[in-house]
């Protein structure tokens, strides 16, 4: 395979467990259990009611992202201005629901959006893109997401320059799975599709719209998002070290 398409959150940033792992960690100082699906579950029924819901569904921009994203890039001011009466609804809402300190509210949506700035890779990651790069490959990211929070976790995770084409949908303006993101990414190339490879951890998003655009689908299972039978992947591997078989 001459390109190599990547998905960013949970094929190579460990992306769900940090979320988690910040939230259960807040939880246990609040004196509260259960504060990651609480607070999941009310943010995820708030954002839809969100008048940019839409744009956010349509380039990939999560519920869980709008709890720590900056929203900085130019254009989004009037996200910048819904974040933090959004975090704090969410945060009361939860502590509401688990009988917490309620009062808390602002301040735990305060730490989560410090504390959620980690951007830990797998660990196979760097051998992997090595591998990659040492037989030539061309490499290009495809990740969904708002601009400014997509880009800080590329310049934390040391990832920033890994890639000789990096489409971010928020820039783009579609995200995955909409098969003219993986088009794009053909054309900049010069590759046909036979001749390229998505690997990712979205069935919904990159299996189904690698599929759509006719190329070869690697499904990486992380153990939080399973296999999707209505996007059968060509390959199905637990690390990602497993798909350069495909390099031979």
């Amino acid at each position: 395979m001459r390109l190599w398409l990547l998905d960013l959150d949970d094929t190579l940033l460990v992306d769900h467990g940090v979320t988690r792992e910040v939230l259960e960690a807040l939880g246990a100082e609040a004196g509260v259990e259960g504060l990651y699906p609480a607070v999941r579950a009310r943010a995820e029924a708030l954002f839809r009611e969100a008048p940019f819901y839409p744009w956010a569904e349509r380039i990939g921009h999560s519920a869980l992202e709008a709890l720590w994203a900056r929203y900085t890039t130019p254009g989004l001011e009037d996200l910048a201005a819904w974040a933090w009466p959004f975090r704090e609804r969410v945060f009361r809402e939860a502590l509401a629901a688990l009988g917490g300190p309620v009062e808390r509210a602002r301040a735990l949506a305060e730490a989560f959006f410090q504390r959620r700035r980690r951007y830990p890779l797998f660990p196979e990651v760097p051998e992997f893109l090595e591998a990659l790069r040492a037989r030539g490959a061309f490499l290009a990211l495809l990740t969904n997401g708002v601009p400014d929070l997509q880009r800080e976790k590329l310049a934390g995770s040391g990832l920033g320059e890994a890639f000789d084409l990096t489409l971010v949908s928020g820039e783009v303006g579609w995200g995955k799975p909409d098969p003219r993101l993986f088009r794009m990414a053909l054309c900049a190339f010069s590759v046909r599709a036979e001749e390229a490879v998505m690997v990712g951890d979205n069935p919904e998003r990159d299996i189904r719209g690698a599929l759509a655009a006719g190329i070869y689908a690697v499904f990486v299972d992380r153990g939080h998002r399973p296999p999707d039978p209505r996007y059968p992947a060509h390959l199905e591997v637990k690390d990602l070290k497993e798909a350069l078989a495909l390099l031979s």
